[in-house]
């Protein structure tokens, strides 16, 4: 039976459903800031959550677990705070397998409590402090995942609510009140998600020291972003510190590509710090590089680890790790970083690198901190250094979200943090205005979605370098020469669309132009169904450029945008460069027939040039076991036999062989051998390297389809 959408149902974006019901509401999927969509549409939290199917391995690249296209669904942290510390009632977590509640049970505690195991811990007064932070008088302690959820499986009866029951039957979640049905509500992930807000683009004046905040608000503030910034040194990419969710599509409305950060800087584990995290690792198109303390690190790789349905150590596989030891600076990139453990709830550092500092939500209150000293809690020592954190510093951006864990903003406080450095920027709170004392004022400032703060001298910027580091972060025209690019930046023309303007229509005949997103975002609509949202360095029409085809779906302006407008001439000269016509089959083949059909086709361009097709005769060896692999490969047609680990036959087109040994350089785990007369195309180790670097989720995706 299909889907059922009644009038017991509301929805609301990113495939989020609320359904009524005598048991209570019940929301159906939970994707980040959750909370937020529910309060901006007038709906209570509810109390009972249904999680979804975990994404089947290999079906998509980005899609693993909880993950579906790099977006956690079973974002559910601040649901249960709403909950137990709004309503004073434990919220009821249903996932449709056991498996799935022992791995959320898992990734809760480590989120909201810290590492399990006492040995995670670099030391035990760092767990001393965590739980004196998070005491609650209720209870007499911290509260625990299990004191503030009840995580059941549909498998093991936990759809049963008395009058209500809740099963599955793979397609759709099937509710009944009284035997009967009220609901079906469908288990896919269809909608492209995108945030309740975003930061308003403005102008920004770049100088020696430049902070640019996507968000300054905290995870309750359905008006606001988390706090999340970007930090700008001279005419240097930026770094990033914490990872807001939808981190995408956020700097894509600042006119950023993920690809131009440097450094993430990640502060703690809570959802609102890392909820793009996982986006920015499996779909920012470049490797991350991630710099925090090695016990945050741990708990970052078990936290993924349970939410992708990978093991610890693969997930160590797709980014990259810097550790950042507190007491002991790192030099990394021509930055000197510095940390101290911030006082929070769970292991957090507060950071300061090159003249920045940022508390990552300690609690700071000097009065709370002298009793934590007199009662044991903290040594002399650690009284010192926590209240010198941040001296020096040109910037401090600092919590002031108020309540048991967060800084709770007082004048006298105000003075102190601000006489530390030389600007005070408070971030974490959904106040807009704060009454400030004259002697301070000129030196404290709150930090609003969009806000921008710079010190030094003006960096000089143009236009025609904008266009070239444009086409840099585009993986086509990435290709070419830095000279060729840089004459293409200065040829091609910039091409300006209002929000909501159709820039192209399905059907309409090509303008034999190729487009480069240079600002802004642009929504890709497929029939009547949006597809995807593309941000800067994104290309567009080549398809129509190489063939002269039709347009395959309709590009519609989701917010002011600029595309680099690459003519026919000019696009026929980086066609002939790059060899483009040759590798435009192969990319089509990719459209059509693998489980690869969902990316953009510029991406399938691109992994099309580094593909080598091969005819294979009867009896033909691709790979011999034990031998060190060079080569992987993607079967097209015919029939294979393998053998080693395993053994079988595929004439599957699309199974790959070899791409984990050759991108390792260990030996091949399988002999693969042609049954049959076909068609295979090989990609070399340098290729899958760069794949490595640029596409992390492809490579994951590859591994799990990989014989």
């Amino acid at each position: 039976m299909s889907t059922v959408i009644t009038d017991r149902v509301h929805c609301l974006p990113n495939d989020i459903y609320v359904v009524t019901t005598a048991a209570g509401d019940v929301m159906v999927n939970s994707p980040p800031e959750s909370l937020k969509f529910l309060l901006a549409h007038g709906v209570n939290p509810p109390r009972y959550v249904i999680l979804p199917l975990d994404a089947l391995p290999g079906s998509e690249p980005s899609s693993r677990g909880f993950v579906y296209r790099g977006i956690n669904y079973a974002s559910v942290e601040f649901l249960i705070y709403a909950n137990f510390f709004g309503q004073q009632q434990k919220i009821t977590l249903i996932t449709p397998t056991i498996a799935q509640a022992q791995r959320l049970h898992a990734l809760l505690s480590e989120t909201i409590n810290g590492p399990t195991a006492t040995e995670e811990w670099p030391n035990p007064w760092l767990r001393r402090e965590c739980a004196a932070v998070a005491f609650f008088p209720p209870l007499g302690r911290a509260p625990t995942i299990d004191d503030m959820t009840s995580i059941v499986a549909l498998e093991a009866g936990g759809g049963d609510l008395g009058q209500v029951q809740i099963t599955c039957d793979g397609s759709n979640f099937i509710f009944t009140e009284n035997g009967a049905e009220i609901a079906r509500i469908p288990t896919t992930i269809s909608a492209v998600a995108h945030p309740l807000t975003v930061a308003p683009p403005r102008p920004l004046p770049r100088q020696a020291l430049t902070l640019q905040f996507i968000g300054g608000s905290d995870g309750f503030d359905p008006t606001g972003i988390t706090t999340c910034f970007l930090a700008y040194f001279g005419n240097r990419q930026p770094l990033l510190f914490d990872a807001a969710a939808y981190i995408n599509v956020r700097l894509a409305h600042l006119g950023l590509s993920p690809r131009q950060i440097d450094l993430v800087i990640i502060s703690h584990l809570h959802e609102d710090h890392i909820a793009g995290l996982p986006e920015l690792i499996l779909t920012g198109g470049k490797r991350v590089q991630l710099v925090t303390a090695p016990t945050i690190y741990r708990s970052l790789l078990r936290v993924l680890s349970e939410m992708l349905n990978l093991t610890p150590a693969t997930v160590a596989e797709l980014f990259d790790f810097y550790p950042l030891e507190p007491g002991q600076p790192l030099e990394l990139h021509g930055y000197q970083f510095i940390a101290t453990y911030a006082v929070h709830s769970v292991p957090t550092i507060a950071v300061k690198v090159n003249g920045v500092g940022y508390s990552g939500d300690m609690r700071y209150d000097e009065e709370w901190l002298e009793h934590l000293h007199q009662t044991g809690y903290l040594s002399a020592e650690r009284l010192n250094e926590l209240r010198r954190f941040a001296d020096g510093a040109e910037f401090l951006v600092h919590d002031m979200g108020g309540g048991a864990i967060h800084t709770t903003p007082s004048a006298q406080l105000l003075r102190t943090l601000s006489a530390r450095s030389r600007r005070l920027i408070l971030a974490h709170t959904s106040h807009r205005h704060l009454d400030v004392t004259a002697d301070v004022a000129d030196r404290v400032e709150i930090a609003v979605s969009g806000h921008i703060v710079g010190t030094g001298d003006i960096v000089q910027d143009d236009e025609q370098r904008q266009r070239f580091e444009t086409l840099t972060i585009c993986p086509i025209f990435a290709r070419l020469k830095a000279s060729t690019r840089s004459k293409l930046a200065q040829q091609c023309t910039v091409l300006t669309f209002s929000a909501g303007s159709v820039i192209a229509r399905e059907g309409e005949a090509s303008d034999g132009c190729a487009y480069v997103i240079h600002r802004g975002i642009v929504e890709i609509v497929v029939g009547s169904e949006a597809v995807r949202l593309l941000g800067r360095g994104h290309s567009l029409g080549e398809r129509g450029a190489l063939i002269g085809e039709p347009r395959t779906s309709t590009l519609v302006a989701h917010s002011d945008v600029q595309l680099l407008q690459i003519t026919p001439e000019l696009f026929a000269f980086v066609a002939d460069q790059l060899g483009l016509r040759a590798a435009f089959a192969r990319a089509e083949w990719l459209w059509l027939h693998s489980t690869l059909g969902q990316l953009p086709w510029a991406t399938l361009l691109d992994l099309a040039l580094d593909f080598t097709p091969h005819p294979i005769a009867t009896g033909d060896v691709l790979c011999q076991r034990g031998e060190i692999g060079t080569h992987g490969f993607l079967l097209i047609s015919g029939r294979l036999h393998f053998s080693g680990e395993t053994s079988g036959e595929s004439e599957q087109s699309g199974h790959c062989f070899g791409m984990r040994s050759a991108l390792r350089g260990e030996p091949y785990r399988l002999t693969v051998r042609a049954l049959t007369e076909g068609m295979v195309w090989s990609i070399d180790a340098a290729a899958l390297q760069r794949f490595y670097l640029m596409y992390p989720d492809l490579i994951l995706h590859w591994q799990t389809i990989d014989r």
